[in-house]
């Protein structure tokens, strides 16, 4: 009786088609995981191609809470620039000494008005003249002075004589008016700055030293 021939028994399989195609599918599988490790699409190669039941979730699910960040202390900013208050000092005048005299106050000048002082008649002396000596004066030998008071114009003229002291001699006397009024001038007397009529008083000598 002949015992049956067992394929193990040689040690060695024989190379089947199946095995084959086997092998070229493990390696094509191995190529795509490769080129799906380097394009990014391992992840999905590797759901599509693991079965559902060999996904373990590797999510941890009693991890603590991280620690809250510390708070930061609630810091107020003004929104207004910081200045510098300058300090007002207030500096009390100057009192004076026990010796200061008081000042007194000052006045505004007053305004003097330019106008002449009021003056009086003067005489013109060129024209202050003695009268010629009557003749008969000369043969009787008469003299003596005449006072006269005159009446001046706001012109400077002579307008009357009178005789306030006689020389004692009318021929004279009349002699010392007529020459007078007819011959002597006199600068106008002066009131407010205008000329004005005023009086005169004049003496008239007759000497016979001085006689023609």
């Amino acid at each position: 009786m002949r015992h049956p021939v067992h394929a193990i028994a040689g040690g060695r399989r024989e190379m089947t088609p199946e095995r084959w195609v086997g092998i070229g599918f493990v390696a094509v599988l191995h190529v795509i995981v490769i080129w799906a490790i380097v394009s990014g699409l391992a992840t999905k190669i590797v759901k599509a191609v693991v079965p559902p039941d060999l996904v373990v979730d590797v999510t941890p699910t009693h991890l603590e809470d991280p620690p809250p960040p510390p708070k930061m202390p609630d810091v107020k900013v003004d929104a207004q620039p910081n200045t510098v208050v300058q300090p007002v000092i207030d500096i009390a005048p100057d009192l004076p000494g026990p010796t200061a005299k008081p000042q007194p106050p000052q006045t505004q000048p007053q305004q003097v008005a330019n106008i002449a002082p009021d003056t009086a008649a003067a005489g013109v002396m060129s024209t202050h003249t003695i009268p010629p000596y009557p003749s008969l004066d000369i043969r009787l030998q008469e003299q003596g002075n005449v006072k006269l008071s005159l009446q001046i114009s706001a012109q400077g003229v002579v307008t009357a004589a009178q005789v306030v002291q006689s020389s004692g001699f009318p021929d004279l006397d009349q002699s010392a008016v007529s020459w007078v009024m007819g011959h002597w001038r006199y600068k106008p007397a002066m009131q407010s700055g205008q000329p004005v009529a005023s009086t005169a008083m004049a003496v008239v000598v007759f000497n016979l030293k001085n006689a023609r």
